[in-house]
């Protein structure tokens, strides 16, 4: 998703995939952030391009807050939201790229880990989280849809080619990603999925990740199990990768639908 950071820790180990702290915020203890998104490697095949021409959008820095699942949404989807889930990240509360003296290894693979290449028109980050997961969504604004199209396209080359990367953050230990090859996403909108393992202090964590374009806006969210089971019992807890893509795809339907004509 946007650029990620290693903030720290979000109540107890909840796993982030964070950007830089705003500075009109007070900063919220995150910890290594996740890949750019993975596709499950059961899917062989991705799924065909509908044929539906999906309804034209322009978002706004008001109307991309309607881009956001809520805790609904999430408890309808995501087996290990059932419980229910408490905010993490807020409105307002990251800022997107790389915090200052923050590299991506390779450099290469720098779009995987900040989304775009350079700043957005708007940016903005929710989470959502329980004792077993954490869902990040972030929401990227471009000038039109033709820039965000580009922009996606340059998105899905560079994972397509990062299947491993690594990011360093000055006096706080890294994170790395290793993601399996991306899926297409079956939805009204373009989009792709990808299951990604995050290695940070130590540990492995079962990650999906995803990318959608719609209008001139760019979605990518990532979902982390904290659950303390086996990687495939932890994947099993998030869903799987279509239910996911369907879950921000159906969002990104509302949202359209409920812009000004």
């Amino acid at each position: 998703m946007v650029g990620l950071l290693v903030v720290g820790v979000v109540v107890g180990t909840l796993l982030v995939r964070s950007l830089q702290a705003s500075s009109t915020t007070s900063p919220t203890p995150t910890l290594p952030a996740p890949p750019s998104p993975t596709a499950s490697a059961s899917s062989s095949t991705p799924a065909p391009t509908p044929s539906v021409t999906p309804p034209a959008a322009e978002f706004d820095d008001d109307s991309a807050a309607g881009l956001f699942v809520t805790p609904t949404d999430l408890r309808a989807s995501v087996p290990a939201a059932a419980p229910g889930v408490k905010p993490g990240i807020t409105a307002g509360q990251l800022a997107w790229g790389l915090p200052e003296g923050s590299s991506v290894d390779p450099a290469a693979c720098t779009v995987a880990v900040t989304v775009v290449r350079d700043a957005p028109e708007f940016f903005d980050a929710r989470s959502w989280f329980n004792d077993d997961l954490n869902f990040q969504q972030e929401v990227l604004l471009l000038d039109d849809a033709d820039e965000a199209r580009t922009a996606f396209g340059e998105l899905v080359n560079t994972l397509d080619s990062c299947t491993t990367y690594s990011q360093a953050n000055p006096g706080i230990d890294g994170a790395t990603w290793t993601a399996q090859p991306a899926l297409e996403g079956p939805g009204l909108y373009p989009s792709i999925v990808q299951e990604v393992t995050q290695t940070a202090e130590g540990d492995d964590f079962a990650t999906y990740e995803g990318h959608l374009l719609v209008g001139n806006a760019i979605v990518s969210w990532t979902a982390v199990s904290l659950a303390s089971v086996g990687h495939e019992a932890a994947l099993a807890t998030l869903g799987d990768p279509e239910s996911l893509d369907a879950l921000v795809q159906q969002r990104a339907l509302t949202a359209v639908q409920s812009l000004a004509p």
